[in-house]
């Protein structure tokens, strides 16, 4: 099974963890990035209320995922729900892939979590696991 570290980072804890995360899969590590970047600002003005609604941004690059079966997804959380570059993320993921969800958050995921587990499975996939890593921003 072909595994792929998939993540999006805004100031670089998340990258800290995916790194680490395909280091010990011995995965392949895809970092996607939005069209515009985010700032802090950006982030909380325009980015909270696009995480709450599960939007999707464009991307810079679209990741090619047609290789793998299974995926890590990793963001990082706002407004208790992944960042909007997550759901770019989840919309370029092959059908009938198997799929681990880890968050990183300093408050926690758990109103969100159904809602990221339908997102997934609407997109034909499994979701094997879906935790948080907790991170002291």
């Amino acid at each position: 099974m072909k595994t792929a570290v998939v993540y999006y980072s805004l100031g670089g804890s998340t990258r800290s963890f995916a790194r680490a995360e395909a280091t010990a899969r011995a995965a392949d590590l895809i970092e996607i990035r939005p069209a515009k970047p985010y700032n802090p600002f950006t982030s909380f003005i325009l980015g909270c209320p696009a995480a709450i609604r599960q939007k999707a941004v464009p991307l810079a690059d679209t990741p090619n995922l047609s290789g793998y079966n299974h995926f890590v997804l990793m963001a990082p959380v706002w407004a208790g729900h992944p960042a909007p570059p997550f759901n770019s993320a989840v919309q370029a993921l092959p059908a009938g892939a198997k799929v681990e969800v880890l968050l990183v958050s300093a408050s926690g995921t758990n109103k969100s979590r159904a809602k990221v587990r339908a997102l997934i499975e609407s997109r034909g996939c499994t979701v094997t696991a879906l935790r948080d890593i907790q991170s002291h921003q």
